[in-house]
């Protein structure tokens, strides 16, 4: 295919194309390189804005790391403080327990204490007794003094017990013992066969309490002592005089066996005369 004529006409028409090109060109060539130069600065601020923005993240990082560096040496420090808090709770509790421990011996040995004084009290105070039938208030010392003397005589000693027994008498004159302590000494006498002294004691409790629940012993006694001393006769008397003061005691029924074997010695001798 042949191109068409070149007329006058085409050919000016090419020609005002071709300069429209060039200026085209000429104008929009340094637009273009414009537009890379703004491209290459956009680029470099946001790469300064995201260096910035990191900068800042990882300040804000650095800054909350910080902050639970912080919280965790505080926990730390509270979980501390509170397991010393716990072994301060304990030893407080344990001192407690102490205490109160103390305080239940302190209570215990106050109670003791208080025991042991009532008892001191008690034991100082006179106290009801009642020895042969009789009923009276004693000192414990004088109770004591008593015990002592009459555990000698059951032991047999008949010394140490008439000794003890006049001690108590003469400490104790108005003593509810004396009866009591005078039908002993008898006794302790009597034990030593010293039969003379062992009718005086005997016959103390006789004078001092005929009604006495050991006179009847006594009276009895008095006759064995006599007999021993070979009286007869007044030990007759002593036994008849028993029969008739207290003729229902057992030592009246002895005392009635008795005056059966002295009364045929009486005849004989009488007869013997």
């Amino acid at each position: 295919m042949q191109a068409a004529p070149l007329t006058p006409r085409t050919g000016r028409w090419r020609g005002l194309a071709l300069c429209l090109a060039v200026c085209q060109a000429a104008l929009f060539a340094p637009l273009t390189s414009h537009a890379g130069i703004f491209d290459d600065d956009e680029a470099r601020r946001a790469i300064l804005e995201m260096r910035q923005q990191r900068k800042q993240d990882d300040a804000r990082l650095q800054a909350l790391s910080d902050q639970v560096d912080q919280l965790r040496r505080s926990l730390l420090e509270m979980n501390s403080q509170i397991e010393q808090l716990r072994g301060e709770v304990a030893t407080q509790r344990g001192n407690v327990e102490l205490l109160q421990r103390d305080a239940s011996e302190l209570q215990r040995k106050q109670k003791d204490a208080q025991s042991a004084i009532d008892e001191r009290m008690r034991k100082l105070e006179p106290q009801s007794v009642t020895v042969d039938g009789k009923t009276f208030l004693a000192d414990a010392d004088e109770k004591r003094a008593f015990d002592e003397a009459i555990a000698r005589l059951r032991a047999t000693d008949f010394a140490g017990g008439a000794q003890a027994l006049n001690a108590f008498l003469k400490r104790y004159p108005e003593t509810g013992f004396a009866e009591s302590a005078q039908y002993w000494l008898g006794n302790a006498y009597y034990g030593l066969r010293d039969y003379k002294e062992a009718i005086k004691a005997f016959r103390g409790l006789v004078d001092r309490s005929p009604d006495h629940l050991r006179t009847p012993e006594a009276m009895l006694s008095i006759a064995n002592c006599q007999t021993e001393l070979k009286d007869n006769e007044a030990a007759r008397r002593t036994l008849e005089q028993l029969v008739k003061q207290h003729p229902q005691t057992e030592a009246a029924q002895a005392a009635r066996d008795r005056l059966l074997l002295l009364t045929p010695a009486k005849s004989s001798t009488r007869k013997g005369k």
